[in-house]
C-alpha cells in the first residue's frame, strides 16, 4: 500500500514540474511579445543633429514593438545624460534610434562622427566584396579575408577574377566577427573635387567598381584591418543581431 501510494505521489509530483515547466515557457513566450516603446526615425536625421532637437521636431516618434525584436541598446527615451548628444551617421527613416549612434559633437572629425573609443579605418573592395553594395552606413559587418601562401601572389581585379596560380595557395579567415560602418564610397571622376568625407582614389580603381568602405574600430581592431588592406583580400559580410558570428581562429585553405 505504501509502495503504491509513494508512486502516485511521485506521478503527480511530475505533473507538476511539467505543468510548472510548460507555464515557464508560456510566460517568457508571452513576455517576448509584449510591446514597449523606442524612438524611432520619422524622416532622413542627418548626421551631427541634436538628439532632443530631432525629438521635439518630430524626427524622432515613438513606436510600439514586440520587446523580443528590440535591441539591448534602444533608445526608449531622451533622457537628461543623452540630450546634449548628436547623432555620428545619418539615420534613415523607420531605423531604430541606438545608443551607439549618439556621440558628443566633440566626437565629430568633418562628416564622420566616431563612436567612443574607435578609430575610423577605410579599407578598398570591390562591389562584391561589399554585398554587392548593400552595405550601408550604420550596418554591422563581419570581416573575412584571404592570403596567399609562401611567395604566392593575390591579383585582385574588380573588372575580373582574382588570379590564383594554383588551388592549394590561398587560406581565409574570419578576422572580426562584428564592426560598425561609419560610410561607404566610392572614387570621384578624375579631375573633380570630391565632397567632404569621400575617400579619393584613382580613376582606374573608380572605373574597376571599386567602393571604400569606412569602419569604426577599436585600435586594435584598426591594425588587423590595416594587415589585412596591405597584404591579403578583404571581403566583408553583411550582419544581423540574430547572425550568431563569433570570434573564430580558424583558417581554410583552397
Amino acid at each position: 500500500m505504501l509502495t503504491v501510494m509513494l508512486a502516485g505521489f511521485l506521478a503527480v509530483l511530475g505533473i507538476v514540474a511539467v505543468l510548472v515547466y510548460v507555464r515557464n515557457i508560456q510566460n517568457k513566450v508571452v513576455q517576448g511579445y509584449q510591446r514597449e516603446s523606442v524612438l524611432v526615425a520619422n524622416g532622413q536625421i542627418p548626421a551631427g543633429t541634436n538628439a532632443r532637437q530631432a525629438q521635439h521636431s518630430g524626427l524622432l516618434i515613438p513606436k510600439q514593438l514586440p520587446k523580443f525584436s528590440v535591441p539591448d541598446d534602444a533608445i526608449h527615451t531622451i533622457s537628461a545624460d543623452i540630450s546634449t548628444l548628436v547623432t555620428s551617421t545619418p539615420i534613415q527613416p523607420g531605423h531604430l534610434l541606438l545608443r551607439e549612434n549618439l556621440v558628443s559633437r566633440s566626437q565629430r572629425t568633418g562628416n564622420l562622427v566616431i563612436p567612443p573609443g574607435r578609430v575610423a579605418v577605410t579599407m578598398e573592395v570591390c562591389q562584391a566584396a561589399d554585398v554587392g553594395g548593400y552595405i550601408r552606413p550604420q550596418n554591422y559587418v563581419a570581416v573575412y579575408g584571404a592570403w596567399p601562401t609562401g611567395s604566392t601572389q593575390l591579383e585582385a581585379s574588380c573588372s575580373g577574377g582574382h588570379q590564383v596560380p594554383t588551388p592549394s595557395s590561398v587560406f581565409g579567415k574570419l578576422v572580426l566577427p562584428r564592426v560598425y560602418v561609419l560610410s561607404v564610397t566610392t572614387a570621384p571622376p578624375a579631375g573633380s573635387t570630391s565632397a567632404p568625407g569621400t575617400t579619393l582614389a584613382s580613376n582606374a580603381a573608380a572605373a574597376q567598381g571599386a567602393l571604400y568602405v569606412t569602419l569604426a574600430a577599436t585600435p586594435q581592431q584598426a591594425k588587423l584591418l590595416i594587415l589585412l588592406n596591405a597584404t591579403g583580400l578583404p571581403s566583408f559580410a553583411l550582419t544581423t543581431p540574430s547572425s550568431g558570428i563569433t570570434a573564430d581562429s580558424r583558417t581554410v585553405h583552397f
